[in-house]
């Protein structure tokens, strides 16, 4: 719980002066410091929406160990700019939201120039799950800590569904057979926002989690090598196949390209559509379109025809130590700290996402009871994007996703642009 005596002042960035101001600290214990001295202070650089998730744990922290934490806070995209200046500056953080992927702030870039701590011989290092280490590691080191993961679901309006008489399906001809039922009934069975370009790719990770990563876990590795590519993979032919037939079957929001992300949960709330795709962490946004929270269900998307099959995409958000930083035992302290079950659970349910680490439990609520068996049975994979070298192969799908959504180009003209940006490295 959050103790009123002791102070903590977390910081909002509004510029770049505020960024690069330092964390404050708080009370000692014993172990560290005579009581007349200050306590040693982690200083760190983190989202607004991982310090809304954290910041009850910051007393109780202070409380259980000689450190304080108190974080200066910024939205993600300013964050990535302004990591970047504070590491090449020599200003970073101890701890500090990096990326996935191959954005300049991105774990692995980050390890390759030494500006990051090696995090290997950490305990909780173990219950990273084997799918995961890949976007962690390099040189056999681990560089990140996991706080929980996003994942990609199919959200969707009880009452419309109970009103029509279908329920969340477990199979791709269900899942067919529940939206033609929905068009029956006059609604439109999936809300997509095109006039957002990030939405084009929910429905195509949904798949890839199955088609794609699951059935091929080698395909990054065989695309780097050259031996595969985006037109000649089956799977991504197929994701893009299914993508287009729920286009020609009417399933999708008619002219999606005019309609916004946020545009498509107000109609999913009020009944206009029955389903939204989107990041788990975005649903706070979506449940407050809704008069009662309790009307949002959720369910993964099948792409198979063997419930089985269905992976669900969940990629981590993470926190490193910078590999210069004046507190590594109070960061490495932080991390073990945030590692404990409970913590973890009550972490990833404050954010809307889900507990990555193995061993934890997730809270009970609509995403954690629909995903645990997923996250259980280890039928999870982390976003495709995460594993491409490159940011070019995401914008080529973010800039012709949309076309393809408009028949203004085919699948194979998706493909072929998203192996031109790959090819660029």
């Amino acid at each position: 719980m959050h103790n009123s005596h002791t102070t903590l002042r977390r910081r909002p960035v509004i510029g770049a002066a505020c960024l690069l101001a330092s964390a404050l600290a708080i009370a000692g214990c014993s172990g560290g410091p005579s009581a007349q001295d200050s306590p040693p202070e982690i200083t760190a650089l983190i989202t607004t929406e991982q310090d809304a998730g954290l910041q009850e744990f910051y007393d109780d922290f202070a409380e259980e160990t000689s450190y304080s934490f108190d974080p200066t806070t910024s939205e993600v995209n300013a964050l990535v700019e302004q990591l970047r200046i504070q590491i090449n500056s020599g200003t970073a953080p101890d701890v500090l939201r990096a990326s996935l992927g191959s954005l300049t702030v991105g774990v692995l870039p980050l390890a390759d120039e030494g500006a990051l701590a090696d995090l290997t011989s950490e305990p909780w290092v173990d219950r990273v799950p084997e799918s995961y280490r890949g976007l962690l590691q390099s040189d056999d080191k681990i560089w990140a800590y996991p706080t929980s993961g996003q994942a990609i679901v199919m959200f969707y309006n009880k009452p419309v569904f109970e009103r029509v008489g279908v329920t969340p399906p477990s199979t791709w001809s269900e899942f067919l057979q529940v939206c033609q039922d929905l068009k029956d009934a006059g609604t439109t069975p999936i809300a997509q926002g095109l006039g957002t370009p990030a939405m084009v790719q929910f429905i195509p990770y949904m798949l890839a989690a199955t088609l794609v990563s699951a059935e091929n876990p080698d395909i990054d590795e065989q695309m780097r090598a050259g031996d595969t590519s985006f037109v000649d993979d089956p799977g991504w032919n197929d994701v893009f196949t299914k993508y287009v037939e729920l286009i020609d079957l009417g399933y999708i929001t008619p002219d999606a390209i005019g309609v916004t992300l946020d545009g498509a949960m107000q109609q999913t709330a009020a009944g206009e559509a029955a389903m939204v795709p989107l990041v788990s962490s975005n649903s706070p946004v979506l449940l407050d379109y809704f008069e009662d929270r309790a009307d949002v269900g959720v369910f993964a998307l099948p792409a198979t025809d063997d419930p089985d099959d269905t992976h669900i995409p969940l990629s981590p958000e993470l926190l490193a130590l910078n590999a210069e930083a004046k507190n590594p035992d109070g960061a490495k302290a932080w991390f073990e700290f945030l590692s404990d079950p409970q913590r973890a659970a009550e972490y990833a349910d404050r954010t809307n996402t889900l507990p990555v680490l193995e061993g934890v439990t997730p809270v009970q609520s609509e995403l954690g009871d629909v995903l645990k068996p997923f996250l259980t049975e280890q039928r999870f994979t982390p976003f495709v994007n995460h594993r491409w070298v490159n940011g070019d192969t995401q914008a080529a799908l973010l800039q012709n996703g949309p076309l393809l959504a408009s028949h203004e180009i085919t699948i194979p003209e998706l493909l072929a642009a998203m192996d031109s940006a790959y090819q660029l490295g």
